[in-house]
């Protein structure tokens, strides 16, 4: 390998490294006084023919959640969080229930295919 090579294969590495580097740089969150899924702006339209995915309701789930205080109520019950940076408890909480309904679907689905 030439001298000019192996200068341009480093400097490739080097910055590969670099973005790593900066990608797994642990970011500075402040404190959040509000949790993190916020679900603002969601609307929903049905056309004459429509086609939607099975989890797209997630959005109007999460404003009923919002609506019946539900969110306020994990928040204030379950103490798993020192400091809130960035996420609340109400967040962790809700995600693992929202992405479950998804993924028991996908398992349904793919034992369907299995048996056929």
């Amino acid at each position: 390998m030439s001298k000019k090579s192996r200068q341009q294969y480093s400097k490739i590495l080097k910055r590969r490294k670099q973005k790593i580097e900066r990608r797994l740089k642990r970011k500075q969150w402040e404190d959040q006084e509000r949790p993190m899924f916020k679900g603002r702006n969601i609307k929903y339209e049905l056309a004459e023919k429509s086609q939607a995915i099975n989890c797209g309701g997630i959005g109007a789930i999460h404003q009923m959640v919002q609506g019946c205080g539900l969110v306020e109520e994990i928040n204030a019950k379950l103490k798993l969080l020192k400091v809130h940076v960035p996420y609340h408890e109400s967040d962790h909480v809700l995600n693992i229930a929202y992405n479950n309904p998804c993924r028991w679907n996908e398992i349904g689905r793919h034992r369907v295919e299995q048996e056929q």
